[in-house]
């Protein structure tokens, strides 16, 4: 069996050049063989591009929706396009969208919105995929990205309730399921919504460990949270890492 981690976070100050090598081999050890490295903040741009010299990962770039405010003025589709040229191994843009969580007032808010619709646009225009964060934004994200997103979309972390579930699967979109889903009942409830056919499998790392015990939080854990899916859904652990690793593999076309 093989797995694929949808999205991590493989930069420092967690991850180095001292320690990747290390990270990437513990995850080939636990048949986690394809990694997308995942930068949403500029200054990590460079690391996550050079991350990408590994067989095994691939790499989205993207801004925090928290900090869209500062980065009202860039041109994003020649800051991309130039990448895009240089890097083959260059998946999508993200993670980009809203966060209703940490952004309270209404003019940031609307902010964030003018930034977000830029970036679909440059997503179009490249045609490259969108990797989303919609943290307590559901339905405004689903709205916007109904109205102008023409390339295929993948929901990072998604906790939105039935009717975002329902609007995200007839919009044709994938969610990912990250490993918390171990420890979080929301994740559960969103597996067990969108059905094992829309759902890839991501750590987040150094993010949503699976336990309490695992501090930093790496590709390797994939398959633990696998184990969690198949008791969710009573499907087997065969089926669980065939379908989500072929979801991955059709949606960033690798």
């Amino acid at each position: 069996m093989k797995f694929a981690d949808s999205h991590a976070h493989l930069h420092p100050p967690e991850f180095t050049n001292n320690n990747l090598n290390q990270i990437v081999a513990e995850a080939l050890e636990a048949n986690v063989t394809t990694i997308v490295n995942c930068a949403s903040f500029p200054k990590d741009y460079f690391f996550v591009r050079s991350s990408s010299s590994f067989d095994e990962v691939y790499f989205t770039l993207g801004i925090q929706p928290t900090i869209a405010q500062y980065h009202r003025g860039t041109d994003w589709e020649i800051l991309f396009a130039d990448i895009l040229n240089e890097e083959v191994k260059f998946k999508g843009i993200g993670e980009v969208g809203l966060d209703y969580y940490w952004v309270k007032t209404e003019k940031e808010r609307k902010i964030q919105q003018e930034v977000f619709k830029t970036l679909i646009e440059t997503a179009n225009s490249l045609n490259l995929n969108l990797i989303i964060h919609c943290r307590k934004a559901e339905e405004k994200t689903l709205e916007l990205l109904e109205m102008l997103a023409e390339v295929p979309v993948l929901l990072h972390s998604f906790e939105g309730n039935l009717e975002a579930c329902n609007k995200a699967k007839d919009l044709g979109y994938k969610v990912t399921v990250p490993t918390n889903v171990t420890i979080r009942k929301n994740r559960k409830k969103v597996v067990q919504r969108m059905g094992l056919e829309n759902i890839l499998l991501e750590t987040d790392s150094p993010y949503c460990s699976p336990s309490p015990e695992i501090k930093i939080n790496s590709p390797k854990t994939v398959p633990i949270a696998a184990q969690t899916v198949t008791k969710v859904l009573g499907a087997t652990l065969e089926d669980v890492a065939n379908v989500t690793t072929n979801n991955f593999t059709k949606f960033y076309k690798i």
